[in-house]
């Protein structure tokens, strides 16, 4: 009996949440891939980016009620950072730092995109 509702209480916390694509890069040509990922509770979740040099960065993101706020991250090779975001429809931008190079990139909504 315990089985059924432990997977029904995992498959409605899969689909509570979900990943929309992320790109960016540094001023030295590092390009990065990667996902945010939403929380079931609201405009808050985890971006995940891999670098074409080898490097994995994870951190938080937020958004406000206004479409703007800021992600920060740690990468597996020590590297750390903080964008700023900011939401214009279906894409958001992101611009900060990384690593102490200037970083930019696009994602697309995350609150809108998983809310459909």
């Amino acid at each position: 009996m315990r089985k059924p509702i432990c997977c029904i209480l995992l498959l409605s916390l899969v689909g509570c949440s979900g990943a929309v694509p992320a790109s960016g890069g540094t001023s030295d040509g590092e390009q990065f891939t990667g996902t945010f990922t939403k929380r079931s509770d609201g405009m808050a979740g985890v971006v995940k980016l891999s670098s074409n040099r080898g490097s994995a960065c994870e951190g938080r993101w937020h958004l406000d009620e206004e479409y703007t706020g800021s992600a920060s991250m740690t990468c597996s090779d020590g590297r750390t950072g903080t964008v700023e975001l900011s939401v214009q429809s279906e894409s958001g931008t992101m611009k900060g730092m990384l690593g102490g190079k200037p970083f930019k990139g696009t994602f697309q909504d995350p609150v809108r995109e998983m809310s459909r």
